[in-house]
């Protein structure tokens, strides 16, 4: 039985490399062995980002459509895997950055950053994020520091805010927003190589 490698069958009758070869010959065959092989993985990884299974079918059908309008290059691709999961995360990156995502829980994030089987440089990216918010949150203006501070580290509600602040809900809603588009402004100016997990971990955490 020949070796095979990542998710292919054991039976299967081709290696990924010869796979890889016949799909970028144009072979719908070995193009649906594929898909059979790997939307399982690649739709459970979008699921565990986007919480909304629904969705997640359709971001599935459209990286696999992706996959094969751009099958010339994958004479090229070392890791498949790899690949294919950079291609799931910057599809779903610019569903967050369109604001149609549902938001995710933090811990996900944590999970997707840390899983070094996917990307091993994931943690330290997190990590410098982290850094990167908080610099951010340390350049605020007083009243939308105070006000972000107390809404989404102290986990108070607006009406509570705006009773401790002597504001009204609505000042203080207002405080949050401009709070918001300050710290993804102050980022991507700083630090444009953190925008991937930007809106990853911003969305999930912030929103």
């Amino acid at each position: 039985m020949r070796k095979t490698c990542g998710y292919l069958p054991k039976d299967s009758l081709y290696t990924e490399p010869e796979l890889m070869l016949l799909i970028s010959k144009g072979d719908p065959y070995a193009f649906r062995q594929l898909f059979t092989a790997y939307s399982p993985q690649v739709y459970t990884f979008c699921v565990k980002l986007t919480k909304d299974a629904e969705l997640a079918r359709d971001l599935t059908q459209e990286i696999f459509a992706r996959l094969w309008t751009r099958r010339e290059r994958l004479t090229e691709v070392r890791s498949f895997k790899r690949y294919l999961t950079t291609m799931a995360l910057n599809l779903i990156r610019n569903y967050l950055q369109k604001k149609v995502l549902k938001p995710v829980h933090k811990e996900d994030i944590l999970g997707y950053f840390r899983d070094n089987a996917l990307l091993p440089d994931r943690e330290m990216e997190f990590k410098e994020l982290e850094l990167a918010l908080q610099e951010a949150v340390n350049h605020l203006p007083p009243q939308l520091n105070r006000s972000f501070v107390l809404s989404r580290m102290a986990g108070m509600s607006h009406s509570e805010i705006a009773s401790q602040m002597q504001l009204s809900p609505l000042t203080v809603k207002s405080h949050i927003a401009r709070s918001l588009a300050f710290i993804r402004a102050y980022v991507a100016e700083h630090h444009p190589t953190l925008l991937t997990a930007l809106f990853l971990y911003f969305f999930s955490h912030f929103l």
